[in-house]
């Protein structure tokens, strides 16, 4: 959560910073601290936030690349979600550019129900494992040397189609 409020301080700083106020204050009423304090001048903001984040999460080591990838995805995931919550808000026959805070939770809503599939529950994985492991393996003849093939009907590579020239 502080990570969080970290990034929200650090946007309305820059909002202000844009009409020309002065930094941002915190909740506490304490000036916020700049974000590239002590770090590294030629990341910007949002990469440093994902490292400090990775780094929260107990990971130490991992490929550079990794933080591209993750900024990626967010700049795409706030960006559609921004476009949906605009769209909602042009159908609720609001003025043109508005977007209010019910609008972006429909758009979080609508995208968390498509973009991220819960898995199944450990009972119906373990349902399903029953069902396909109570069937028997296919039988080999144990005088057969040499690279054992299952019948053409049992490979997933056996043509599966019929091919009728003539129409039916």
């Amino acid at each position: 959560d502080a990570l969080i409020n970290d990034c929200y301080m650090e946007e309305i700083g820059k909002a202000r910073a844009s009409m020309g106020s002065a930094a941002p204050k915190d909740p506490g009423g304490e000036t916020a601290p700049d974000a590239n304090a002590g770090a590294s001048t030629s990341l910007p903001s949002d990469a440093l936030r994902i490292h400090q984040l990775i780094k929260s999460m107990g990971i130490d080591d991992y490929e550079p690349r990794v933080v591209n990838q993750l900024m990626d995805f967010m700049y795409k995931y706030v960006t559609d979600i921004l476009l949906d919550a605009e769209a909602y808000s042009e159908q609720a026959n609001k003025a043109a550019g508005v977007v209010e805070m019910d609008d972006v939770m429909l758009g979080i809503q609508s995208r968390t129900a498509y973009s991220f599939v819960q898995p199944p529950s450990q009972d119906i994985i373990s349902e399903m494992a029953q069902r396909v492991n109570a069937k028997e393996m296919p039988k080999f003849p144990a005088q057969k040397v040499g690279l054992l093939i299952p019948e053409d009907k049992e490979q997933l590579t056996a043509q599966n189609y019929q091919y009728m020239p003539g129409g039916q």
